[in-house]
Formats: C-alpha cells, structure tokens, sequence
C-alpha cells in the first residue's frame, strides 16, 4: 500500500518529514515514521516558547486543547490541539516513547495568513508521502521566486537550522517534522557556518484551555468522525504486539481510507435517519449522493469534500433531515472528558479559520398541538382492524388521488424520455426548431455556429406503469429471511379515472393507527390503464416463471398494456430478458431511475392506509395524518 511506504529528506543524521498541518494522511505519516526510524530527538516546527504548553496539550490527546497567548496587538492567537495534526502527533509520539521533544520555530506576530498551494493530501492514500511532495516541489517550489517569499519566512528557516544543527551534534538521530513549504530550506540552512541572532516575540501568558462540546463540533480541523477512526487504530496499533505492522488493523488498514470513512458514515447516518423520521433510506440514495459528493470536491480541485460538501451533498439528495443526522454524527467527539478541569472556551470557526460557510437545517417535525382534535381518541391498543370479508376493504381515497396524479406525471417523464433519446442536435440553418443546444454550441465553440434541439418524433401513449420501492429479494447468503412486503394483492379501480392496482405490501392489520383503519407501505406497485381489465396478477400460473414479485408487477404490465410504452421506475434498470418479452409483444420499457424522483414525494408515496369498510371513510381524517 502507497500511504505505508517511508519517506523523509535526509541531511547526515537528522530525517525529515515534509508535512501539511491538520491533515489525518499528515498525521499518520509522522506516526509511522517516528515507529520506523526510531529517532533520539524530534523537533517540531512549533514555536519555542511555547513549547511546555504545546507539550502539555499533546499530552492530553485524544482530548481536545487550545493553547492560547495574546500577540503585540492584543489578539488572541490559538494553537489547537488535536489528534490529526501532524506536528502534535509526533509530540504525543515523543510522550508515549519517551523520547525529547523540542518546538523549534521561531515565534513571531503578525504572520500573514495565506492558504498553502498544495495537492489534496488524500492523494497520499493511493500515490504516497513521496510522490506527493515530488509534486509540490515540481508546482510550487520550483517555480516560485525569490522575491515572494516574506522575510518572516526566512527568519523562521534561518532560526530552525541554527536548532536542528544543534540537535544534531547533539543526537545520533533527529526526526524533523515541518511544513512542506519550509523543509527542505531548512536542512539546505544547515551547511551555514554562521546564523544570524534572531529574538522570539514577547508573550506574557500562555495558556492551556480546552473547547465547550459545542464549540469542538464546529471547530476541529478534521471533523470528528475522520479523528474518532484514526484515533481507534492509532490506539490498536499503540497496544499491538507488533506495533510496525500498519498493512491491516483487524478489517481497516492504517491510515484508514478517507473514501471508507465517508461512505461508512453516510451509511450510518442513513440508520439513524430511519429510525428518527420514519422514512426508509434507500440505495440510490446512498449513490446518488457519493457521486454528488465527490463532483461536489472535483469542482473546487480536491479528491475527497470537505464536512460543509458532504453536508450540502446529504441535504440535497435526501433531506434536510438526513444532512442534520449526518451531521451530528459526523461531529461527535467523546474523548472531549476534560478530567484535568481546563478553562473552556466557546470558539467559533471564525475565531480560528476565519471566514467559512454556513449550513441550515430546515428539519421537519409535528406541531405538538396539531394532534389536539384527535385527543378523544383511544389509544392504539383499543384499535380493531376486522373487515367483513375481502371485499369489504377499500382505499383511502386523498391518497389515491396522490398515485393517480404521479402516474399521470409518470406517463409524460416516460414519453419526454424517448423524445430526448430519439431527438438530435443540429446546426442552426433557418429555424430554431425547439431551441438553442447551449451545451453543443460551446462544444462546437471553434466554428462559430449555433446548434439547435430537434425534437424526436412524439412517442405512443403509456399503458401501464410500475414502481418499485424495494424490490424485497432475499439476501444471496440466506434462504430462510422473512419477506419484508409479504402483502401481495390486486386492487380494480372504482370509476373510470382511476386504474386497475397490482402491489406488494407490509400486511394490513400489523399497524392499526384508528378503528378499522391500517397503516402499510408500498413495496412497489403497477399501475394499468384502463380499468377493471386486472385479473390478480399474483395468482396467475403465467407469472409463476418470475424470480421476483418485481418482475411479475413488469411482466403483467407488458402484457395488459394497450398502448405501446411501459415506464417502469426502480433503483435497477429491468432484466434484459423483460425487454426482450416486451419487443416481441410490440412493447418497449422506458426506464426511470429512482433517484431521479424527489426522495420527499417517495417518501410520501410508499406510505398508504387500508380501511376495513367503506364506512371508514367518514372517519379517516381523524386519524391519518
């Protein structure tokens, strides 16, 4: 694995480790290099006066810590401690080893606050610690001037030499942990014969304090969640027998891959989503936000988005719901103990980062009074579902005008889909047929024409739509699982406006919200146009070749529809051999991705309520909300 392999600049007898500062793929570099090289020093790119307080801080990792002093201008300036930092790893390194540690910058104010040019570090993961400083060196070294650089800069590399030299002829061995920017001129600074006397700022007080839960949520450089798993096989590594092995940790590898850690995390989030709103998380869900995440990073030149991405991303592909429990997820931190009673202090993003972007959540819940009519209602307990007989059940009728709606919004994606397949792009000649094509007359930039949309031509009617929520298949490792919608019937519609309904379900009767009135949800459903022509689909010997209740509801589509298109909505697009069936009976099955649907409507739309009468009716509003 690339991220394991050493690498260091070497100048006779100290090593150094080129390092981006708050970076968990920096961290663990410097881990490995102090477990590997086993130095008799390490010297940090830390201010020296302030070096006993650094010192402390490392000491109470994984425990959150700010080290705070006051600078010629009065301003507050933070150091925060925190177990991704490169420079307070090999601190806390040094502690557990007992090996000197020494903070050897020099302290100065009013340095200017830049943001480094530098390559994601996630390209570490894959590409290594060496071939990513090669091209930082090949970027940004090699072709800066002399002239930028600011003389702060200079006096901090002259004054780092001047003290890695003297470690040197001190130690047998010195690991030197510094920024990327300053290194390598730091070991070039060590061939002087001469330094010149350089002077620390003053500080009269330096302080170790440590952060309110609230204000370690917004503030921590990397985001808990990322902390939290370094910090487990960091501590796994610390207790193994063999503390040199970093190719696995149990089932994770060290350093643990960011991409896992991002995807395990909106996993997570998706449980407890469900758990809290009631809402099902999906698996294009799950997709449609990785891939949304990741363009989300590559439009700003980074491998892997930061925590306000990955939010935005979990807000827009789900809700806001969902985004607030990735959130909270991603932003705990149960090391933040403060046993030794620090002062804490409430820090904004502001305070340490300066600017930043905001994120809201619009979350949605119940008004506690909106429940107040239905008070005189008995308790769930009290409930009876017992319809007379099979026939006596029927719909609740607001929601069948929900599914009759979206099916006739179904119809006009399905046929708009096949006029966008089937349509073409064309240079503009005498007529803007149906619009300018801005993409391919950017494309086509260089000739200096317009190009123009041709529609194809208008498709035939939709005769039959199917909708699938969760095609409810057995897992390949398991034969004997329960069916999650075991509820398989055929409804017909009442009028002429509505269609026939075949569906599979959770049972009626396992959750009765109201007298005689069921709660169940849809696992998918077929809509046939026109109706009373359904025979029950899921009781017809022809169906029985099916492998799923998913391909029986498509192929008694394909064979009841009168027109010649099917749309047919799912995660999965359906089995070659459907589209085949379907071509041989004139047919053709115009595929919707799920994901494609607002997550809100679907949500919406699986939930509906059986009534054990007609009689119902009367009452239903009372107890569907």
């Amino acid at each position: 694995m690339a991220a394991n392999k050493l690498f260091t600049l070497r100048k006779g007898q100290v090593y150094a480790v080129p390092i981006v500062h708050y970076n968990m793929e920096m961290a663990a570099q410097v881990h490995m290099a102090i477990q590997k090289i086993q130095p008799d020093c390490i010297a940090v790119e830390f201010a020296e006066t302030m070096q006993d307080e650094l010192l402390h801080a490392a000491s109470r990792l994984p425990d959150i810590s700010v080290v705070v002093t006051i600078t010629e201008n009065l301003e507050p300036l933070y150091y925060l401690s925190e177990p991704c930092d490169a420079g307070f790893e090999a601190l806390r390194s040094a502690l557990e080893l007992n090996i000197p540690a020494y903070c050897i910058d020099l302290d100065v104010d009013d340095y200017p606050i830049f943001q480094d040019l530098v390559p994601d570090p996630y390209a570490i993961q894959r590409l290594g610690l060496q071939h990513f400083y090669g091209a930082y060196e090949k970027i940004v070294l090699k072709k800066e001037k002399d002239g930028e650089r600011f003389a702060l800069d200079h006096n901090r590399e002259l004054y780092m030499a001047r003290r890695l030299k003297e470690l040197s002829l001190k130690y047998d061995s010195v690991l030197f942990i510094g920024g990327m920017y300053h290194v390598q001129k730091v070991l070039d600074n060590m061939d002087r014969q001469q330094f010149p006397e350089l002077h620390h700022a003053p500080r009269e007080e330096v302080r170790v304090c440590t952060l309110t839960e609230e204000s370690c949520r917004d503030v921590m450089a990397e985001y808990p969640w990322i902390s939290l798993h370094y910090e487990k096989i960091r501590e796994h590594l610390r207790r193994s027998a063999d503390p040199f092995l970093y190719e696995s940790v149990g089932e994770e590898s060290f350093p643990p891959d960011r991409q896992k850690l991002l995807l395990d995390l909106y996993r997570e989030s998706g449980k407890l989503y469900a758990e809290h709103s009631g809402n099902s998380f999906e698996s294009y869900h799950l997709r449609n936000t990785m891939k949304y995440v990741r363009n989300y990073a590559l439009i700003t030149n980074k491998l892997q988005p930061n925590l306000f991405q990955l939010l935005s991303a979990a807000k827009g592909c789900v809700d806001h719901n969902y985004a607030y429990e990735t959130w909270v997820l991603a932003t705990e931190y149960p090391h933040l103990k403060n046993i030794d009673e620090l002062p804490e202090l409430d820090l904004s993003i502001e305070d340490l980062w300066g600017n930043s972007q905001r994120i809201h959540f619009h979350l949605k819940g119940r008004s506690e009074k909106s429940g107040f009519h239905a008070r005189r209602d008995k308790s769930k307990q009290d409930f009876e579902f017992a319809p007379a007989g099979a026939y006596s059940i029927c719909s609740y009728q607001p929601e069948d005008l929900v599914i009759e709606n979206f099916g006739d919004f179904l119809k006009k994606k399905g046929q708009s889909v096949l006029m966008e397949e089937s349509g073409r792009t064309q240079p503009f000649s005498t007529s803007l047929e149906d619009g300018i094509d801005t993409r391919e007359t950017i494309r086509h930039w260089y000739e200096k024409k317009l190009y123009v949309k041709v529609k194809g031509k208008q498709p035939g009617a939709v005769g039959a739509i199917v909708v699938i929520f969760d095609p409810d298949e057995p897992e390949e490792d398991s034969n004997t699982r329960e069916p999650s919608y075991p509820w398989c019937t055929t409804w017909l519609g009442e009028h002429e406006q509505e269609s026939d309904m075949a569906f599979f379900a959770t049972p009626m009767g396992r959750d009765v919200v109201g007298p005689g009135i069921s709660r169940c949800e849809y696992g998918g459903f077929l809509l046939s146009y026109p109706p009373r022509r359904l025979y029950n689909v899921w009781q017809d010997p022809d169906y029985a070749k099916c492998r799923n209740k998913s391909e029986v509801l498509l192929m008694a589509a394909i064979e009841y529809s009168r027109e010649p298109l099917i749309t047919y909505v799912a995660a999965s697009p359906p089995p070659s051999r459907m589209k085949s069936y379907a071509r041989y009976l004139g047919r053709k099955v115009v595929y919707i991705p799920i994901g494609q649907i607002s997550s809100v409507l679907i949500n919406k739309l699986r939930v509906f309520h059986v009534l054990d009468s007609h009689d119902r009716r009367n009452i239903a509003d009372d107890y569907i909300f």
